[in-house]
């Protein structure tokens, strides 16, 4: 398995393995494996990446385990002294030392292998790495051991050297489980879907088969009550899918043939025959997987900075520690120096610095993928906890795109039932979102339409038809006072429950206005409670929109944002946004198609309704559905992201501070000192995890 730059990895744990490595075969191919034990682990688990490493390490430990607790027992009684009673003491211990190398060697090779390939890879690019702190520990240890075993005189540390890496490779273990679990929620998409899926051959007979296999043009049958397995275009039946699962709408879609079904949404009651049209690669459960690992992949700020820290921290430890062994060596007690050597490279390997950042950051887009949206980055994550102003489109976004009637009024004693009957006429045909209101409300009422003639549309205007032999016009002030009519405020104020504000469509018979309608915004679900939210967050909301002023005063009354923009053109939209992100972080959101310049001006622009489509190239926050109270959310998420993130940091600067003190004076033995670093990883991982 080759990276982006073409370097050879372990096909199994994903570690640099040498160009001339063995090729073994697997079920895809011949692949390269950086030892023996990676390839027996693949060949039992089947399983690789994260979960594969953990599976790995957590079989290097069993044996390392196994191993260097026998050293750890046969070292005991050397040290007490026990053989000193024996006829020939110093055979008999020399003996002993050398079974003991030979129950070393293999925790060493094994174990201490990789190590030594990650901290070479890492030297040959300039970094003195995490794992050099161990090597140098362990491998000091196992050889003077094998110095003082040759030369059949002095002390031996094989427990220390195997220990050392057997509980490093325990720690490692617990790191990459957690990561592994950190991104669970995310490969956790393609397991809540089924992997066999009912395939037609002739004759309509079914045969069950596993997803994967199926090809671009094979028919399956999803039967009600399944979970969808696949994408495809429906051939055949028609019924309800629930495709919450993705695009955050709880009302469930009728599917016709024609439409489109999409891997993960549910069939609730209809009997459907899907085509495939497209490869297994290409389902939308697939293309979010893919962009979720890419997104993991890409280091946020806060981790450079870890990075760069754990740089200078490591060459620091060494020359430390080899001053603590220099001058304890100068005291006269060498066996002392070489102890607390051990103990100051250990207890301050930065492995919670390798981990504070990414493992926070990881579950924290876990937890909004979860949400359903997708975040494209960790430094966008990081952003939305500095976010000070939003700014939201109005029309599609912080509103529905239909219209409803709110109220009728009738002059001149005409009926209202008379007049909607008139406009919902003339407007049977047409799909304006307020020529629809019309026909609904009339549908509602169980309301008879009546016979037009000679329909005439007037674009931005309004439409013009014939009824009972007179003339009508359905239309906006502007245009009805082109036409001679008489539209005055006092007509307004006849009726106290109306204010000329929002959508007022007239009615005109035969040049006399006899009555008009007004309509109100149909506000998004959620809104409400998403720009209170906001508000007691200490965020600033402001509406952009190219309605005019009469269109977003009736949504100002009911949302009351800090601010509110009409008449903008898009690129006036991108130039409030200009203005808005001075000397702080803003969000744009919008449906990311037309607002997309807006979308590309702002620091974070959060497109909605990204469900099937994925992805929106101008925006860094993808909503699979329309759920604005998904913004506040992620705002707090972020802002516990960036608080867990630098209480890591804290632990682990105040954990190597007084690790070193203590290690430096003695109190405490290199064993020790590895069993430290481990729980301060715990620790680490723990308080990630409870986000």
């Amino acid at each position: 398995m080759a990276n982006r730059t073409g370097e050879i990895r372990c096909y199994q744990c994903g570690l640099p393995v040498a160009d001339y490595a063995r090729r073994r075969k697997t079920e895809d191919a011949g692949e390269a494996f950086c030892c023996a034990g990676c390839f027996v682990v693949h060949k039992i688990t089947g399983i690789k990446g994260d979960e594969g490493l953990s599976q790995t390490l957590l079989g290097k430990f069993g044996l390392g385990l196994l191993l260097s607790m026998n050293v750890m027992m046969l070292s005991a009684p050397l040290y007490a002294g026990v053989y000193a009673s024996i006829a020939v003491p110093e055979i008999f211990a020399g003996a002993i030392k050398f079974v003991l190398l030979c129950l070393s060697l293999p925790v060493m090779v094994l174990l201490g292998y990789p190590i030594l390939r990650s901290s070479y890879d890492s030297i040959k690019k300039g970094i003195l790495g995490t794992e050099a702190l161990i090597f140098i520990g362990a491998v000091s240890a196992f050889l003077i051991s094998v110095k003082s075993t040759v030369a059949g005189g002095g002390e031996v540390y094989y427990e220390t050297a195997t220990m050392i890496l057997t509980l490093y490779v325990l720690g490692r273990y617990i790191d990459t489980k957690a990561r592994w679990k950190a991104s669970e929620s995310i490969k956790g998409l393609s397991s809540l879907i089924p992997t066999d899926v009912l395939l037609l051959r002739g004759d309509n007979i079914t045969e069950k088969v596993p997803v994967d296999k199926v090809s671009i043009g094979d028919k399956v049958l999803l039967r009600p009550g399944e979970r969808i397995p696949l994408d495809g275009v429906v051939v055949n039946g028609s019924g309800s899918v629930n495709e919450s699962f993705l695009t955050g709408e709880s009302r469930p879609v009728v599917k016709n043939e024609g439409m489109e079904v999409f891997s993960g949404s549910i069939n609730i009651d209809g009997s459907l025959t899907v085509e495939i049209r497209k490869p297994v690669d290409e389902f939308v459960v697939k293309k979010i997987e893919r962009l979720m690992e890419k997104i993991r992949g890409n280091p946020s700020h806060i981790k450079r900075i870890g990075d760069a820290i754990a740089a200078y921290f490591v060459p620091g430890i060494v020359i430390l520690s080899l001053g603590s062994f220099i001058y304890w060596t100068v005291q006269g007690e060498p066996s002392t120096a070489l102890m607390r050597m051990l103990s100051i490279l250990l207890i301050s390997c930065p492995c919670a610095f390798g981990i504070a950042a990414p493992l926070a950051v990881w579950r924290g887009l876990g937890k909004a993928a979860e949400k359903g949206a997708i975040v494209m980055g960790a430094d966008t994550l990081e952003g939305l906890s500095r976010v000070k102003t939003v700014f939201f489109d109005k029309t599609g976004t912080i509103t529905l795109n239909m219209l409803s009637l709110s109220e009728i009024y009738a002059c001149q004693s005409r009926s209202r039932d008379e007049l909607l009957t008139i406009a919902a006429s003339m407007e049977l045909h047409s799909t304006h979102p307020l020529a629809v209101s019309f026909v609904k409300e009339t549908e509602k009422k169980g309301l008879p339409l009546l016979e037009v003639s000679d329909v005439k549309i007037r674009p931005g205007l309004g439409v013009e038809s014939e009824i009972n032999k007179k003339r009508y016009h359905l239309g906006s002030k502007t245009w009805l006072k082109a036409l001679g009519a008489s539209v005055t405020s006092d007509f307004f104020r006849h009726n106290g429950s109306i204010q000329e504000k929002g959508s007022v469509v007239f009615l005109m018979e035969e040049g006399e206005i006899i009555g008009f309608f007004a309509f109100k915004q149909s506000l998004r679900e959620g809104t409400t409670e998403t720009f209170d939210q906001l508000k007691r967050m200490g965020v600033k909301t402001v509406i952009l929109t190219g309605d005019d002023e009469s269109g977003v005063s009736d949504i100002k009354d009911r949302l009351r944002p800090d601010g509110i923009k009409w008449r903008l053109l898009p690129e006036d939209k991108v130039r409030e946004i200009e203005s808005g992100k001075k000397g702080q972080v803003v969000a744009m959101v919008g449906d990311g198609v037309n607002d997309a310049p807006a979308l590309e001006a702002s620091h974070i622009g959060i497109a909605m309704g990204c469900g099937t489509e994925l992805t929106r190239e101008s925006a860094k926050v993808n909503l699979l559905g329309d759920d604005l109270r998904l913004i506040p959310y992620l705002i707090q998420l972020s802002k516990k992201v960036r608080w867990k993130v630098y209480q890591n940091f804290f632990w682990a600067f105040s954990y190597n501070i007084i690790g070193i003190y203590l290690a430096f004076t003695g109190a405490i033995t290199p064993l020790f000192a590895v069993v430290a670093m481990i729980v301060s990883s715990l620790i680490v991982i723990g308080n990630s995890m409870r986000l």
